[in-house]
C-alpha cells in the first residue's frame, strides 16, 4: 500500500533512506544514458515506500514522469492502471503497428473488440515507452502494485525485463513481491524500519505538543520504526489521550493504526463520515458523482473541508484519499449497512445509460439479499465486460451475480461462466476450486459435462499428473454420449497427460486407462496383433509416395479402417497400443498415423495443436525424420497463422529438436529463443526439451549442467517422467561428447518404453557407446536389442542407422567396417547428419586403436568437419584431438555465426533478409532501440562494417518471424 511518510514530496532529505535514495538514483542516471531498468520497493504499509517515489518524482522533474497509484477498488478492472499510464503518451499511437494499436485501443477501451492479444498488448506498450523515450527519458512510478489489475501488471512487468537499451527506467513499490509472481525476478530493495535514531528525530518534530518522557518512549517502541505510526497517530490522537493510552498499551501493527484511526474517525461530524464513505466506494473518486451522491444524503458543503484539515480526504482534482490505507479503514469502519446505503446512493447518481457496468456494480454491492433484477444486470455487465474490457472484469460480475442468485441453478450457471472468465485470465488455481464446488451443484447434464470437462483441463494445466488424468478420462465418458468427437479430444489430453508423466503412471493406472478408453469408445479397440505389413512402414519411399497421393485426391487409401473423425481416432488407438502393448507393438499403428497425416495436411484435423503434436510424434516415433519435419513445420505454420502463442511455443520446441537431427544447431537455438520469448511473455512454464538436446550437443557444459539440474529437480517436482528422460539423455551426450563414458552411462536410466516419442532408442544409442567404451558388454548388448527390435518394427533409415552404428561396436574386421559404412549411409539417408558424424567418430577411432593412423584421418576429418560447422564444440574437440593422434595437423577452430548468441544470430538473419529495428523488435518481442543494440554486437563479432553487408555473410539465411 501506499506510504507516504517521512517528508512531504520535494523534500531535499529522507531520514535514513540514503540507501534506498542511491539505489533510485542510479537507476535513473543509467536509463538516463541509455541502460534502463527496474527495481521493486518492498516493505510493510506506512513504511515509506510511497515516499521514496515522491523523491523521485521532485529530483528528476526535467524528465517525462509518469505516476501510477493503484487503489484496491480497481483491483478487479482491467487494464484500469494501464489507462492511467498510458495517458500521456497516446500521441504515439499512430506509429505503433497495426495489430498492437488495435490491442492498445480494446484494452484501453478506445475501440471495441475481442479480448486483446497479450502479446500485442504488451509489445505495444514497451514500443509506445521507447518512443517517448527518444524525445526524453521516461520514469515510471507505480505506487501499491500489489493492488493492480493482473492484466496491467503483467504487462508492465514484460515492459521492465526489455528496457535494458532504453532510456525507460520503472520503479515498482509493493507489500509483498511473494503474491506478485509477474514481478518475480526483478531487482527488489527492502525498505526497513527507521532505526531508533532518526524514529527520534521524526517523532520529536512531527508532535509540537510537550509530550512526557514515559508516552515518548512507548510510542516509539510500539511504532516499530514505521514512519506511517510515527507521524499519524500524534495528530489523530492528542497528547492527553496519548497519555492514558500508554497505560494500557497499544497492540503492534496495522491493528493498532486501525484501531487509532477508527477513534478519530469516530470523532469526525457524521456528514464527514458519511462524505468519506462515499469516496471510498466510488471507484475512481468521480468527484461529480461523489457530490451528487453527498447532495442526495443532505451533506453540507463544509463536510469535505473539515475532512481535508483531518489530513485524510483531497478534493483538489478528485476525491482522493491522503493514504490509501485511509481509504480501506473508512470502508471497514463502515456497517454493511452503511455500507450498502452507500452504495446504493451512488448507483442512483450513475448515468445508468452512459456508464450501465458501473451501475450495476453499485446495485450489486447495494443489495441486502437476493435480487434476481440485480443479477441480470450484472449479468448484461459481465456479457458486456467479456466483448470489451475482458474476462478478468467479467469475472468479477459473474461473481456477484450468482451471489444474488436465488435460484440454485441459475446461480451454478453464472458460477461456472465465472470460472471460465478466471481461466481466460490464467487464474487457473481459482478457477480450479470454483469448479470443484460446481460439480456437484443441480444443473443439465450438459452443464454437468461442460463442469467435468473444464475442471480435468485446468487441472490438467496447474499440474500434469496422475489426478488429471483421472478427471479427463471421467470428463471424456460423461460427454461421450452427447458429443463423441469431444470425448476423443479430451482422451487426446488424458494421452498427453500420460507421456509426459511417463515412468510415474503406475502400471495398473495405464491399463485401467485403455480400458475405460475403449469403454467410452468402443470402436477404438486395439488388434491384438498391430505388427506391420509390407505396406506398413513409414520410411522415406512411404513419405515420398504419400506426397504424390496428397497432389491428387488427398486421400490414404490403406487407412480405410480408420473411423469417421479419422486422424483422431487413428492418433488415440496409436497411443492406446503404445502404452499398453509396447513400442515395437505400436510401430505399424504409428507409421498409419504418419501416413493418414501426412495425407490430410490441409485438412482441419491437424489444426488441433494436441493433434498435430501426437501426430508429429508418431514420425518420430517411427524414426521417419523427412515425415516428422514436414508434420512439425505444419504445426509451426498452423500456430503462426491462428495466432495461438501457447501452441506456437510447443510447436518451436518440436522445431528445434527437428533442427538438431539434421544439424541445424544455430536454428534450433533460434527457435529455443523465440519460444523462451513467448512462454517469458505468456508467463507459462518453460519448455526445456529442446533447450536440454541443444546445450547437450553443443557440449555447453557451463550452462548446460545447471539447466540439466533444474530440469531434473522440476521434473521431481511435477512428477513428469518424460522431463526426466530429457534431461538423463542430455547428461549422456554432454558426457559421451567430452569422451567421459563412465558419466555418460551413470547418467543414463533404464530404457522404459515409457520413455516417449524417440527418447528411447536415442538413450539406447548413448547406453550403447558409453557401455562399450567401460567394457560393459552385457549392457551395449541390451542396449543394442533394444535399437535392433526397433529397427525391425519401424524398418526406416533412421532406425535402421541406429542400429548398425551400435551393431558395429561389437563386430571386427571387415564386418565391423561394413557396419559403419552402412550405418553412415543410412543415417545420412535420414537426414541425420550429427548421428552420422557420431559413426564416422566412432569409425575413426577404431581405426586409429588398430594402428590404422592413415586411414583413421578421413573419417575423423568427416565428422571434424560436420561437428566444427554444427558448433558441436565438445566433439569436435574430441575429433581433433583424434585427428592429432593420427598425425594431422591443420585442424583449427571454426569462426563465424557460431560466435554470436542464439538471440544475435536471429536478429542478424533477419536484418540480412532487409528487416528494419522496428520489425525485428516486433517479432522478437523486444524494442527497436534493443535491436540496435543487437546489431552493434553482431557486427563487432563478425568484423561486418555495416548491417547492409550482413546480407553477404555466409550462414545468415532468411529467418521465420512470428507475424506480432
Amino acid at each position: 500500500m501506499g506510504d507516504r511518510s517521512e517528508v512531504s514530496p520535494g523534500a531535499p532529505g529522507l531520514l535514513g533512506r540514503s540507501v534506498e535514495t542511491a539505489a533510485l538514483r542510479d537507476l535513473v542516471r543509467r536509463a538516463c544514458a541509455g541502460s534502463g531498468g527496474a527495481l521493486v520497493l518492498l516493505g510493510e504499509g506506512g513504511i515509506g515506500k510511497t515516499t521514496l517515489l515522491d523523491s523521485v518524482h521532485a529530483e528528476h522533474r526535467t524528465l517525462r514522469v509518469l505516476r501510477l497509484e493503484n487503489t484496491q477498488s480497481e483491483t478487479e478492472l482491467s487494464f484500469a492502471g494501464l489507462q492511467h499510464l498510458t495517458g500521456p503518451l497516446l500521441r504515439h499511437l499512430g506509429g505503433l503497428p497495426q495489430p498492437q494499436r488495435d490491442a492498445l485501443g480494446v484494452a484501453l477501451g478506445r475501440r471495441s473488440g475481442s479480448a486483446p492479444d497479450p502479446l500485442h498488448l504488451r509489445l505495444a506498450v514497451l514500443n509506445l515507452l521507447s518512443a517517448a523515450a527518444e524525445e526524453q527519458p521516461v520514469v515510471c512510478l507505480v505506487d501499491d502494485a500489489q493492488w493492480m489489475d493482473p492484466g496491467s501488471l503483467a504487462v508492465l512487468a514484460f515492459v521492465a525485463r526489455r528496457v535494458a537499451a532504453q532510456r525507460v527506467a520503472l520503479v515498482f513499490a509493493a507489500e509483498d513481491i511473494g503474491c506478485l509472481g509477474e514481478l518475480a525476478g526483478l531487482p527488489t530493495r527492502d525498505v526497513r524500519p527507521l532505526g531508533d535514531r532518526d524514529a527520534r528525530k521524526l517523532l520529536d518534530g512531527t508532535v509540537r505538543a510537550p509530550l512526557d518522557q514515559r508516552v515518548r518512549e512507548r510510542v516509539l517502541t510500539e511504532a516499530h520504526g514505521n514512519p506511517l505510526a510515527l507521524l499519524h497517530l500524534p495528530r489523530w490522537i492528542g497528547p492527553t489521550e496519548m497519555a492514558a493510552r500508554s497505560v494500557g498499551g497499544y497492540r503492534g501493527g496495522p491493528k493498532r493504526l486501525e484501531e487509532s484511526f477508527r477513534i478519530r474517525l469516530s470523532q469526525l461530524p457524521t456528514d464527514t463520515q458519511l462524505l468519506l464513505l462515499l469516496a471510498a466506494a466510488e471507484p475512481d473518486g468521480n468527484p461529480l458523482v461523489v457530490r451528487r451522491a453527498a447532495a442526495r444524503l443532505d451533506i453540507g458543503p463544509d463536510a469535505a473541508a473539515v475532512a481535508e484539515a483531518a489530513g485524510i480526504l483531497d478534493t483538489s482534482t478528485r476525491m482522493s484519499f491522503r493514504h490509501p490505507l485511509l481509504r480501506s479503514m473508512v470502508y471497514a469502519a463502515a456497517s454493511s449497512t452503511e455500507r450498502r446505503r452507500a452504495h446504493a446512493t451512488l448507483a442512483e447518481c450513475c448515468d445508468a445509460m452512459q456508464e450501465p457496468d458501473r451501475h450495476a456494480w453499485h446495485l450489486g454491492q447495494a443489495a441486502a439479499g437476493f435480487d434476481e433484477e440485480v443479477a441480470g444486470r450484472l449479468e448484461d455487465a459481465a456479457r458486456s465486460a467479456a466483448r470489451g474490457t475482458g474476462a478478468a472484469v467479467a469475472c468479477g460480475f459473474w461473481e456477484l451475480a450468482a451471489a444474488l442468485t436465488v435460484d440454485r441453478r441459475t446461480r451454478a450457471s453464472r458460477l461456472l461462466s465465472a470460472a471460465c472468465a478466471k481461466r481466460e485470465t490464467g487464474a487457473f488455481r481459482e478457477a480450479l476450486a470454483m469448479l470443484a464446488s460446481l460439480r456437484h451443484e443441480p444443473m443439465p447434464a450438459a452443464d454437468h459435462a461442460r463442469v467435468a470437462l473444464l475442471h480435468a483441463r485446468t487441472a490438467y494445466a496447474v499440474q500434469r499428473d496422475e489426478e488429471a488424468v483421472r478427471l479427463l478420462v471421467d470428463a471424456a465418458r460423461l460427454v461421450a454420449d452427447e458429443d463423441p468427437v469431444s470425448a476423443r479430444h479430451v482422451l487426446l489430453d488424458a494421452f498427453a497427460a500420460v507421456a509426459y508423466s511417463g515412468r510415474h503412471l503406475p502400471r495398473e493406472r495405464i491399463v485401467d486407462i485403455v480400458a475405460q478408453t475403449q469403454r467410452i469408445c468402443p470402436d477404438l479397440a486395439v488388434p491384438p496383433d498391430p505388427s506391420p505389413d509390407t505396406d506398413d512402414s513409414a520410411d522415406a519411399e512411404s513419405t515420398e509416395s504419400t506426397e504424390s497421393a496428397e497432389s491428387t485426391d488427398g486421400t490414404d487409401g490403406t487407412d480405410s479402417t480408420a473411423s469417421a473423425d479419422g486422424v483422431v481416432s487413428l492418433v488415440l488407438r496409436a497411443q492406446m497400443a503404445s502404452v499398453s502393448k509396447g513400442p515395437v507393438a505400436a510401430a505399424a499403428l504409428m507409421a498409419r498415423v504418419v501416413r493418414r497425416s501426412l495425407a490430410e495436411a490441409r485438412s482441419d484435423a491437424l489444426d488441433d495443436p494436441n493433434v498435430a503434436r501426437l501426430a508429429s510424434d508418431a514420425a518420430l516415433y517411427v524414426g521417419d525424420a523427412r515425415a516428422w519435419q514436414r508434420l512439425v513445420g505444419r504445426q509451426v505454420r498452423s500456430a503462426r497463422e491462428r495466432r495461438d502463442h501457447a501452441a506456437l511455443s510447443i510447436a518451436l520446441n518440436h522445431q528445434a529438436m527437428v533442427d538438431l537431427h539434421f544439424g541445424r544447431l544455430d536454428e534450433a537455438a533460434e527457435r529455443v529463443a523465440e519460444a523462451h520469448g513467448i512462454t517469458d511473455t505468456l508467463g507459462m512454464a518453460p519448455l526445456r526439451y529442446a533447450d536440454l538436446a541443444l546445450v547437450a550437443w553443443r557440449g555447453d557444459e557451463q550452462r548446460g549442467v545447471p539447466l540439466i539440474d533444474l530440469a531434473a529437480r522440476e521434473a521431481a517436482d511435477r512428477r513428469e517422467g518424460r522431463l526426466l528422460t530429457a534431461t538423463e539423455y542430455a547428461r549422456a551426450v554432454l558426457h559421451n561428447g567430452a569422451g567421459r563414458p563412465e558419466a555418460a552411462l551413470a547418467a543414463v536410466g533404464e530404457l522404459y518404453d515409457g520413455a516417449g516419442a524417440g527418447y528411447r532408442a536415442l538413450l539406447a544409442a548413448e547406453c550403447a557407446e558409453a557401455a562399450a567404451a567401460c567394457g560393459q558388454t552385457l549392457s551395449a548388448r541390451s542396449a543394442c536389442e533394444v535399437l535392433r527390435d526397433n529397427a525391425r518394427a519401424c524398418g526406416t533409415p533412421w532406425a535402421e542407422g541406429l542400429y548398425l552404428q551400435t551393431e558395429a561396436l561389437f563386430r571386427d574386421g571387415r564386418e565391423k567396417e561394413e557396419s559403419y559404412r552402412r550405418a553412415v549411409e543410412e543415417l545420412t539417408r535420414a537426414g541425420a547428419v550429427l548421428q552420422a558424424a557420431r559413426a564416422h567418430l566412432l569409425w575413426g577411432e577404431w581405426l586409429l586403436k588398430t594402428g590404422r593412423r592413415t586411414q583413421a584421418r578421413q573419417p575423423l576429418r568427416q565428422a571434424w568437419t560436420v561437428f566444427s560447422g554444427a558448433g558441436a564444440r565438445a566433439f569436435r574437440t574430441r575429433a581433433a584431438i583424434r585427428l592429432g593422434a593420427a598425425g594431422e595437423r591443420s585442424v583449427r577452430p571454426s569462426t563465424g555465426v557460431h560466435t554470436l548468441t542464439a538471440q544475435e544470430l536471429r536478429v542478424a538473419r533477419m536484418v540480412a533478409s532487409g528487416e528494419t529495428s522496428r520489425e525485428v523488435g516486433a517479432a522478437l518481442f523486444v524494442s527497436p532501440r534493443t535491436v540496435d543494440a543487437h546489431v552493434r554486437s553482431i557486427l563487432r563479432k563478425l568484423d561486418v562494417p555495416s548491417r547492409r553487408q550482413l546480407r553477404h555473410v555466409e550462414g545468415l539465411r532468411p529467418a521465420e518471424r512470428s507475424e506480432l
